[in-house]
């Protein structure tokens, strides 16, 4: 004797069958339909655009601020020294006697004896000449 299955189970095979069928069918036209492969391809594409645009901005972003309090920095270690060097330089105007610079001998012999020396090369060029 043989086990023929009863009409139930015959009607439930059937309907898992057709459930598989169907599933099979959705999964081999949603591979040829080659416009919504397309579509889903570039949207993959702008959401991987937009993410690494996402992760430039922050990098720039870090990078500005960054730079932005490096250069603070800078800028406040260089006002400091030429604020250092204004007062440094006022200090020495302030202590130096220019009068007693001016009565110190060898500047002044200096500038005699090279406005002697142009006055003796132009009288000898001269009389060559004339």
């Amino acid at each position: 004797m043989s086990s023929d299955p009863s009409p139930d189970e015959l009607r439930a095979e059937i309907a898992q069958t057709r459930a598989e069928l169907a599933d099979t069918a959705e999964q081999l036209a949603a591979k040829t339909d080659v416009k919504a492969r397309a579509k889903e391809a570039v949207g993959d594409a702008k959401q991987a655009a937009a993410d690494a645009v996402g992760t430039a901005k922050e990098r720039v972003g870090a990078a500005a601020s960054t730079a932005a309090e490096k250069t603070s920095a800078a800028a406040g270690t260089v006002a400091d020294k030429a604020g250092s060097a204004a007062t440094s330089v006022r200090r020495k105007v302030r202590d130096t006697d220019f009068a007693a610079e001016a009565r110190k001998p060898l500047p002044w012999a200096a500038i005699a004896a090279g406005l002697a020396t142009f006055a003796a090369i132009l009288y000898a060029v001269r009389r060559r000449r004339g």
